[in-house]
């Protein structure tokens, strides 16, 4: 991405704990993420490459140093703010970042064990309008960010403001939209399987598939789908540890598709602006699906 400056590596002026040590917070593939206290000043989240990682290292260390490419270029109130790129005594890098409360996923679930049932609309219009926010930056930056889901959707303050974070499988964008072509590269989109669009599942198989800053807004439509339904999008699983790869034992057919709502939500007149906005992001035809800034103006935003 020559776009992006390579952040310089710094080595850690205040001694970071051993990872036994601190408080993990989250996890991902090959990385923790972990609480990192500041004496007097606020603490910040620290995301470091597994011990276990083994043969794959490099590829998580990659991710990671593509993720604080990313981050440190772009400076959004609606994205997780950047702070350093630094590298432990045994040459795991950390990136450090400012740290949210919580995840949506996480958020979720609890609320489905506790059988509160679909996230009033007020609460889902919050992250729609705070997530098409940051897309719209991040698109007019051309930048995709290729893996929007809702265990990369942060929440702090009881949804006083919703950020966007994990930019380790973003892609750079043409000024139309689309995906700049890299020679010999076979998967060029990685993100995760149940929140792909369709075009990127086909992909896989059809070289002449077209990904753009389209197959963002899909998987965007699917994070208010999962607060209306608390459930795992396309797949018959529920939420649970699978989330992470996106792949379980019994994962069903309907990957890439429009999942349907509950009678009882579609009748709901108080949802009706939320099932219209669902409907538009997860049309399977990506022309037809609104950019980010027709998202807000859908809102009432601008």
């Amino acid at each position: 991405m020559s776009n992006y400056s390579t952040p310089k590596i710094l080595r850690s002026t205040a001694k970071l704990p051993e990872t036994p040590a601190l408080e993990r917070i989250g996890y991902g593939t090959g990385v923790g993420v972990f609480n990192l206290q500041r004496k007097n000043q606020s603490p910040w989240a620290a995301k470091i490459i597994s011990r276990n990682a083994g043969r794959d290292r490099k590829q998580f260390s990659n991710r990671l140093q593509l993720e604080a490419k990313v981050l440190s270029s772009l400076n959004h109130p609606n994205i997780i703010g950047y702070r350093a790129f630094v590298k432990r005594p045994d040459g795991r890098e950390v990136l450090l970042m400012e740290q949210c409360e919580q995840s949506l996923i996480d958020l979720i679930e609890t609320r489905k064990e506790e059988n509160l049932g679909p996230y009033p609309v007020e609460y889902i219009t919050k992250v729609a309008v705070d997530i098409a926010k940051a897309l719209e930056y991040l698109h007019s930056s051309l930048v995709l960010h290729g893996d929007i889901k809702s265990g990369n959707v942060l929440v702090k303050n009881n949804f006083e403001i919703v950020k966007l974070c994990d930019f380790g499988v973003s892609l750079p964008l043409k000024f139309d939209g689309t995906l700049h072509k890299i020679k010999g590269c076979k998967a060029l989109y990685i993100g995760t399987p149940c929140w792909s669009a369709p075009e990127v599942l086909k992909g896989e198989e059809c070289l002449g598939a077209i990904i753009t800053s389209k197959a963002d807004i899909f998987s965007y439509g699917l994070v208010l789908w999962e607060m209306m339904t608390l459930s795992f999008p396309n797949s018959s699983t529920a939420i649970n540890e699978s989330y992470y790869t996106g792949i379980s034992e019994d994962m069903d057919a309907h990957l890439g598709e429009t999942p349907p709502l509950p009678d009882s939500l579609v009748s709901d007149p108080r949802y009706k602006q939320i099932i219209e906005l669902f409907n538009m992001c997860t049309l399977q035809d990506y022309k037809k699906r609104p950019t980010a800034k027709q998202i807000l103006q859908f809102m009432d935003i601008y």
